[in-house]
């Protein structure tokens, strides 16, 4: 993650937001052709205990086939992607990320076996060392003027160096001896499907707005609004995400224990509304500091965005770790119907605000349908899945938000009313990050929540 920051700080001031907003127009087709890749096979993998080797070689001979029919069917709509965008450029830039098509889908059982196995060190090491190598790349090729080409390089030589980490680190876990790959296939099928259809279905719901503001705004626009949408999403991948990404190899092993999941559940719930309201306020008190130092003045348009999307970083906190619970719980299916309502949800709200021709009004209609999007949440999982009720989940959560606000306010306030700066951006940004958390650490070790959850991380430890 602090290699991904100071990446994107460089290559930030050295591309424009057009460039960037061309990028985004790309990734959200290929984020889309990586979850056709994947296909949930990644997840049951890991749910399914019962796979042999032979199977683990079906498999992947399916996700080789897989990837060649669908990096030749992403070239095919390189036209129809640059006519959606109304700009050229996309066509030979999509042809490019092929490459990228091809790899992550031919990816999904080495990473997924790496997961299974709990293989993290290896993970941890393999995102630096592939982070760092792409980056620089990238860095270099910008440099020479290949401007968003060095993006969709660093995409591509990411995805290769990815997996062939990968595969020499399950090499011996391959049989092809003996496979039956429509067999090995047809074994992780059901769960895989429901599994597949709530990502495809979730990818919609985070990137319709994309869609929306590339066609009806322009490549410009919609850079500005990605850099404050990744930017909003650092704290979500830096906590959340990587708790959902190891969540499912250690609770698949209570499964059949509704009460103990639903016990770790709400564990995590708690702990991540306390750093999401955390990073909320701090991003709302300094979000055009947080800007500047990031990005540079050049991305002064992207702060009210930011500021926007800020106000459901606690909602997109809480809600992140919802796969992980219900993949553990082998209800992909209760995963899948969420993932349905949330994303009718989005598509609503996102549809309303583009009718309003208002990208600060299109903004925060995403922020709040992040907020009801966490009630779909707290129903699928906590009611349907556990048997307690919506009030079980999500008072907790609102408890803990209501409470970091009436602390925040005083500096919210000398902020935006009385509009206090101290000296320069990172300055401001440190004093009122100290104030801040100096209030909030005492806040919530006096309500007894930091000490609790500290004691119940010593006892899991024991």
């Amino acid at each position: 993650m602090a290699l991904q920051l100071v990446l994107t700080a460089i290559l930030a001031r050295m591309l424009s937001p057009e460039q960037y907003g061309v990028m985004a127009g790309i990734t959200t087709f290929t984020g889309f052709f990586f979850l056709l890749g994947d296909m949930g096979f990644g997840p049951a993998i890991i749910q399914f205990k019962q796979l042999t080797d032979r199977d683990y070689g079906g498999i992947f001979v399916f996700s080789l086939i897989l990837g060649v029919l669908l990096s030749v069917a992403f070239a095919a709509l390189a036209y129809p992607i640059s006519w959606f965008f109304h700009d050229a450029a996309y066509v030979d830039l999509c042809w490019l990320a092929c490459i990228y098509v091809f790899f992550s889908a031919i990816n999904m059982v080495p990473n997924g076996l790496l997961l299974k196995d709990k293989k993290f060190f290896t993970i941890g090491i393999r995102l630096v060392v592939t982070t760092l190598i792409g980056g620089a790349v990238a860095i270099f090729l910008a440099y020479h003027g290949l401007g968003t080409a060095a993006l969709v390089w660093n995409l591509n030589l990411t995805a290769i160096l990815v997996f062939f980490w990968n595969v020499a680190s399950i090499r011996n876990q391959l049989s092809f001896r003996g496979m039956h790959m429509l067999k090995s296939v047809h074994t992780v099928l059901s769960y895989s499907l429901y599994q597949a259809g709530f990502s495809i279905i979730n990818y919609f719901s985070r990137n319709t707005d994309h869609l929306i503001i590339g066609r009806f705004f322009g490549s410009a626009p919609l850079g500005l609004y990605d850099k404050a949408y990744k930017l909003t999403s650092y704290p979500i991948q830096f906590i959340p995400g990587i708790l959902g990404t190891v969540l499912q190899p250690y609770l698949s092993a209570y499964q059949n224990n509704k009460e103990k999941l639903f016990h770790y559940q709400m564990l995590l719930v708690r702990f991540l509304a306390i750093a999401g309201s955390f990073f909320m306020f701090v991003c709302m008190l300094c979000g055009s500091d947080i800007v500047y130092i990031m990005y540079g003045s050049q991305w002064a348009g992207c702060v009210p965005l930011f500021l926007i999307l800020s106000a459901s970083i606690a909602f997109q906190m809480v809600m992140n770790v919802t796969g992980g619970i219900l993949q553990s719980a082998g209800r992909t299916d209760l995963l899948f119907r969420q993932g349905l309502l949330a994303t009718i949800i989005m598509l609503m709200l996102v549809f309303l605000g583009a009718f309003s021709r208002n990208l600060y009004v299109l903004t925060s209609c995403v922020s709040v349908a992040f907020f009801f999007q966490t009630f779909t949440v707290a129903y699928y999982t906590a009611v349907k899945a556990f048997g307690h009720t919506m009030r079980d989940f999500m008072l907790p959560v609102i408890r803990v938000i209501v409470l970091s606000l009436i602390i925040a306010i005083p500096q919210l306030v000398t902020r935006y009313v009385l509009h206090w700066y101290l000296g320069n951006a990172v300055l401001n940004l440190l004093v009122y990050v100290v104030v801040y958390a100096v209030l909030f650490g005492a806040l919530f070790m006096w309500t007894g929540d930091l000490r609790e959850l500290v004691r119940a991380v010593r006892k899991r430890g024991e």
